[in-house]
């Protein structure tokens, strides 16, 4: 679907682990239009990977970010106020929804803090 060639999906998943290749797929897919190449897009990450040089993290932040602030600018803020309290119930849904994955209350504050 994303023309990943099955070649860089397994370099990706042996520099990266599965989870975090899985990540950064879901997160090029995300992108959608921004990303011309997405397999040459996944490579490059892999290379980065590689060299000590990216983790998945500000990935996710970006797109936690990005998935707020389109909630704000829709008008579901009106359910809690402003966006420490959008965030906040972001991620409640969010660990709720996943509950394996569970939100530290370092990446909480994280969000909580404005740009």
């Amino acid at each position: 679907m994303l023309g990943i060639n099955p070649s860089a999906w397994r370099d990706a998943t042996e520099a990266m682990g599965e989870r975090q290749a899985a990540i950064t797929l879901a997160a090029i897919y995300q992108k959608g239009a921004q990303i011309n190449d997405a397999g040459g897009y996944l490579r490059r990450l892999t290379d980065r990977v590689r060299d000590g040089k990216f983790t998945t993290w500000p990935m996710i932040m970006a797109l936690l970010r990005a998935d707020l602030d389109s909630k704000a600018s829709s008008g579901v803020s009106e359910i809690g106020g402003d966006r420490r309290d959008l965030a906040r119930q972001h991620l409640d849904a969010e660990e709720r929804r996943q509950s394996t994955v569970p939100v530290s209350d370092a990446l909480r504050q994280s969000l909580e803090k404005p740009k």
